[in-house]
């Protein structure tokens, strides 16, 4: 029985979507247009960014990449975040991390017009989702809700544990996750770094979102064979046999559970690939909203 939950033919469903949506729109002289701000060489971040650019160009949507160097100052960049902000043809704005470590972060997605914010971190984002209203959802949390959809994962009345509370995923879907929906209604558990007895709450989840950052940690101890695993970890581990000398891997020891769980989403080829869709699909949404549909 094959137990992977595979997030390209999430994604794929996804643009094909986003396409017909984005066709419509030019009809009615339309055009959307994302904004990806990324500063220096960083590998992972030009990687990101340039797998955007393909994805957008092949659904019809327009990505912009505004490349500033390492050395810009935080007032510097959000004089350039403002003129995109006040820009109508913009439609959406994304930061793409890591920003320089002396930038404070929060007073960068402060200056964020909230309307154009398709990594849904502005505050008034952030707080429309935990009241249950219509907001620009974060990507991953919106990546993982697609991927509950696409396979009828049931969510109603079940135990989700979520281990991770960051800004970006771990209070986000939790929150997510007991909106009275159709993705959701669960009885949800935040787990952390100070959390005790984590076997014994994990191996009673009916589903298990992980968020943590540390490779292979969670094992078949601490699950059960109820478990339906969503890993959204994506960790670099050294492998000497591998031609990179490295490989990437989850939060999950995937080989270690396979066997004992009921599903499981793989990495990479998860949630991972879903993620980079829901950019593109947030920018149509507040395409959208800004022409008033």
């Amino acid at each position: 029985m094959k137990k992977d939950l595979i997030g390209k033919p999430v994604a794929n469903s996804i643009l094909k979507n986003l396409k017909e949506k984005i066709y419509l729109l030019k009809q009615k002289d339309i055009f959307p247009n994302l904004a990806i701000f990324i500063i220096g060489q960083d590998p992972s971040a030009q990687y990101y960014l340039n797998n955007q650019i393909k994805k957008g160009a092949e659904i019809g949507l327009n990505v912009e990449a505004i490349r500033l160097p390492v050395n810009i100052s935080e007032s510097e960049f959000i004089t350039q975040l403002e003129m995109k902000n006040n820009d109508p043809k913009i439609n959406g704005i994304m930061l793409q991390m890591p920003f320089p470590e002396q930038f404070d972060q929060s007073n960068i997605i402060n200056h964020l017009n909230p309307e154009k914010d398709v990594d849904g971190f502005h505050p008034i984002n952030i707080g429309n989702l935990v009241l249950g209203r219509d907001a620009l959802l974060p990507n991953t949390p919106a990546a993982i809700l697609e991927l509950i959809k696409y396979y009828k994962i049931e969510t109603n009345s079940k135990n989700i544990v979520v281990l991770g509370r960051s800004n970006i995923v771990g209070k986000p879907i939790a929150n997510l996750l007991i909106q009275k929906n159709n993705t959701g209604n669960a009885t949800v558990t935040i787990c952390h770094s100070h959390t005790k007895n984590l076997p014994e709450i994990t191996k009673h989840s009916d589903i298990l979102i992980t968020a943590i950052g540390k490779p292979l940690f969670i094992k078949k101890d601490m699950v059960s064979e109820k478990s339906i695993i969503i890993d959204v970890g994506i960790n670099k581990l050294i492998d000497k046999k591998s031609k990179r000398g490295y490989r990437y891997v989850g939060d999950v020891d995937y080989e270690d559970v396979y066997e004992k769980i009921q599903l499981i989403t793989p990495v990479p080829g998860g949630v991972g690939t879903i993620t980079t869709a829901m950019s593109l699909a947030n920018t149509v949404k507040a395409t959208l909203k800004q022409f008033g549909y």
